[in-house]
Formats: structure tokens, C-alpha cells, sequence
């Protein structure tokens, strides 16, 4: 089958953009045409520096050559993205040119496309505190309000089948945009990350983009209330991180816990991987995660989640179940206590480290490639009005 991805730009390097190359790579393997929509020509060196090896696309259509994801601060900038994105998401619809459109930043326009993956509504952005790195929560709160007086306009173009990363964001679809969606997790190359290595560091890795909703800031404050832990903390850093990580080095210093946490911004793919396989635990500090790719990840690697009770990493991830794949907390007190707990029974951790990477299987890239082509099969075969369960 001919078929469109669109997505607003790869240039981000975050998770949906990770996502977005998870769908190329399946469809590519199950031998579909693939063209790529973005709004920005997308920048391959940067890409495949950040995710390794990525499938590339058949063919590639951008609104400009030019970078613009660095000036997203900027009114015009992100005006210029957001009606460039709209009119090309309604030709590549309208061309007739392609058997199935799929939109993977449906944060922005969850309809206009066959098939739509929303990541988290923008409606609920504001209410679950978090805004884009690049707006002030002034401009976002305007920009919220022209969103949703345009939304009635796309909703009306063509309604989508909408897909979804965790049954938390299912709940919160439904709240804000009242529609139902179907699950479809991102998924993981676990075998990338599996580790049989036992003997483990007294390491407590973050992985994380440097952007204040990651809530990055707890950190020291947990470290500071831990003993005999090294904290690192991993991600992509961009121009719109200067101010988290200069704030989060001032909060380090603060605490007294230079020598215990560690910023490791821009490392290679290689080298978080072994991070992760050194590592005795993993620990996730912002509330309300859609899913958490990083947690899954570190579960094949053998470390021992540490995620806050809320959002896909709770629900999902740990599906509700205190200290059998990983750990939950509330407070960073009790984020503290149990990384004590994990650091001092290592039986105990040996234990949970194994069923976490038992479950971390249930995210293997397979998983993803089986259920994405079970939907696009019910496009070729024009067979879309009854989905069922994934």
C-alpha cells in the first residue's frame, strides 16, 4: 500500500518523534510505500546520532528547508508550522495519491487522517502542567484558546481513527475530546537493552529530555535524602534546556549533591546503554507521564523501575502492582525510602529486576509491528468500521 506519515517535525528528538520512526519501520517491513510529511526537512545525521539506526522513509515532502524548531519561541515561527502542518495534512487527504494518511502528531490535529496517534490531548496540557519547553504559560494559555476555537474547524474536515500510547491518555482523550481510541503502545527494541549482567553499581539512572515539565528538579532533593547513590540523569539537551539545567545545577549545589548527581546531556545511544546495565535502579520523576518509553527500556536492561504513582508508567508499565516489576511513589520521601530498600536487600532486587524484564517483553517492537498492520490491513482490505480490540 501507498501510504503517508506526517508528523510536524523529527528535528524535536523526543519521544514522539521516536515513535513516529517506529511507525516507518513497520510499515517499511511489511514491504508499504512510505512517504514522510514534515513541516521542517528533517535532520538525519542529528536523528540517527540521538536513536541509532532508523529506517528511512521511501520518499520525503517538507514545507521548508529551512530549520525552524529552534525558533518555536518565536509567534510567528510556530503560527507558520501549525498552518503549514494543517494544509498539508489536507493534501496529502485530498490528492488521492495515497491508500491510508497517518498522522503521528495528533496532539495538534486529531483528525484530517485515516488513522490519527495522540500523545496527549493539548486541551489537557494545561490542567496536568505541561506546557512545551518553548511557550510561557501565558502564551500557551492564548495559544490554548485559539486551539480550541480552530479545533471545531478541523474536527468538521475528516474524523480519524484515533490510536493512543497508555490507558491513561485513553482516559484523558475521552475526558477532553470526549472520543474513544484504541491502545497501541510504543514500542521498545528490548533485545537492544537486554543485560544478564548481576553485578551492579550503586546507580540510579533518569533518562529524560532537559525541559522543566519533566519535573528534573527532584532529583537532588531525593539524593540528598539517600545513601551511598549515584544519581545520573540522561537526555537531550537543546537551546530550550539552558534554563533546566542551569536551574537544576543550582538546585544540585544547593543540596550538597555535586558529587552524587550526575548530568550526562547528548550521550550516545551506546553509552546510555550502558549506564542502564550498570545501573541497580531506574527512577522516573515526572507525574503524569503519557508512557514512558525510558522505563520500559531500563526494565529490559534489568533495572528496577522507581515511577510516580500516576500516568502509563503506573497504570500501564507496572499495571498497578506495588514492588512485583518496580516500585511506586507519591512523596520524594518515599521515593527515598525505597531506593534505600533496593540499594540494601539485593535479593529482593534480583527479584524484581527479573520480572521486569519479563514484562518489558509485552512492549518488544513485534508486539507494536503486529497490531499496527492487523489496522492498516482493515484499510486494505476496506474494512474499517469494526476495529475490535488490539
Amino acid at each position: 500500500m501507498n501510504i503517508a506519515l506526517s508528523h510536524l517535525s523529527l528535528n524535536f528528538l523526543g519521544g514522539e518523534e521516536k515513535l513516529c520512526l517506529s511507525f516507518i519501520e513497520a510499515l517499511k517491513a511489511s514491504n508499504h510505500h512510505v512517504t514522510l510529511f514534515t513541516v521542517e526537512k528533517t535532520n538525519w545525521r542529528t536523528v540517527k546520532s540521538v536513536f541509532g539506526k532508523v529506517t528511512m522513509p521511501d520518499e520525503e515532502i517538507f514545507a521548508t528547508p529551512l530549520p525552524i524548531h529552534n525558533n518555536f519561541s518565536k509567534i510567528s515561527t510556530l503560527m507558520f508550522s501549525y498552518t503549514n502542518y494543517l494544509a498539508g495534512l489536507i493534501k496529502l487527504n485530498f490528492r488521492r495519491k495515497y491508500d491510508v494518511v497517518v498522522n503521528t502528531y495528533g496532539d495538534l490535529f486529531n483528525s484530517i487522517a485515516d488513522v490519527t496517534y495522540v500523545h496527549f490531548p493539548i486541551r489537557a496540557t494545561l490542567d496536568y502542567c505541561q506546557i512545551p519547553a518553548f511557550a510561557s504559560p501565558f502564551k500557551w494559555k492564548v495559544y490554548s484558546k485559539v486551539y480550541d476555537l480552530s479545533s471545531l474547524f478541523t474536527d468538521s474536515i475528516k474524523p480519524s481513527i484515533l490510536l493512543t500510547n497508555s490507558k491513561f491518555t485513553q482516559q484523558v482523550i475521552k475526558k477532553y475530546l470526549n472520543k474513544d481510541s484504541l491502545l497501541l503502545h510504543p514500542p521498545v527494541a528490548v533485545q537492544n537493552y537486554i543485560s544478564k549482567n548481576v553485578k551492579r553499581k550503586n546507580y540510579i539512572v533518569t533518562i529524560s529530555k532537559f525541559t522543566p515539565k519533566r519535573c528534573l528538579h527532584k532529583i537532588p532533593l531525593i539524593a540528598c535524602r539517600t545513601r551511598n547513590v549515584k544519581f545520573i540523569v540522561i537526555g537531550v539537551a537543546d537551546k530550550y534546556s539552558l534554563e533546566t539545567i542551569q536551574n537544576l545545577r543550582k538546585t544540585i549545589s544547593m543540596y550538597h549533591v555535586e558529587d552524587r548527581v550526575i548530568l550526562s546531556p547528548n550521550v550516545s545511544r551506546s553509552t546510555l546503554i550502558n549506564y542502564l546495565t550498570e545501573a541497580k535502579a531506574y527512577l522516573h520523576v515526572m507525574p503524569f507521564e503519557h508512557f514512558g518509553i525510558s522505563v520500559v527500556e531500563a526494565m529490559a536492561a534489568g533495572c528496577v523501575p522507581i515511577v510516580h504513582r500516576s500516568g502509563g508508567p503506573w497504570l500501564d508499565i507496572l499495571n498497578q502492582q506495588q514492588g512485583e516489576s518496580g516500585f511506586s511513589y507519591i512523596t520524594i520521601e518515599e521515593a527515598a525510602q525505597i531506593i534505600d530498600l533496593i540499594m540494601s536487600n539485593e535479593s529482593l532486587r534480583m527479584d524484581v529486576s527479573f520480572n521486569a524484564q519479563r514484562r518489558a517483553l509485552l512492549y518488544d517492537t513485534s508486539v507494536f509491528q503486529r497490531k499496527l498492520n492487523k489496522i492498516i490491513k482493515k484499510f486494505d482490505e476496506q474494512d474499517v468500521s469494526n476495529y475490535g480490540s488490539l
